[in-house]
């Protein structure tokens, strides 16, 4: 559940409304890396609207599990996921397939991406 949560954080970003079922294919995928590759001015706005967005749309068992998990307020954990896929989009380290793999991972297997600077 707080990967699929995470996932929709991240696709708020560009606006778009999702069913739980569909996710970005690899052609939405590429489009908006594109985009998140050209513009660099816009990572922290991108990185701010993705928190924020998630933190509105989290439940408060959802927000306990994130602090208990990562021994970060909710809201730190929330920016700093949308910062680490922003940033790996950015560097061209979060592929598409490291992408899916992040998003299809059952709830319970550790998946995270590293620090991308």
């Amino acid at each position: 559940m707080r990967r699929l949560l995470v996932l929709f954080l991240l696709l708020g970003f560009s606006g778009i409304a999702l069913a739980e079922e569909n996710v970005w294919n690899e052609e939405t995928f590429e489009y908006y890396a594109s985009i998140i590759r050209q513009q660099p001015d816009t990572h922290s706005r991108l990185i701010d609207g993705c928190a924020q967005r998630g933190i509105l749309k989290m439940d408060s068992d959802t927000k306990a599990q994130i602090e208990r998990d990562s021994s970060m307020s909710a809201s730190e954990a929330t920016k700093e996921v949308c910062r680490r896929v922003i940033k790996g989009i950015a560097s061209g380290a979060v592929t598409y397939e490291v992408f899916r793999k992040w998003a299809n991972a059952p709830d319970d297997e550790k998946v995270s991406f590293p620090d991308y600077q």
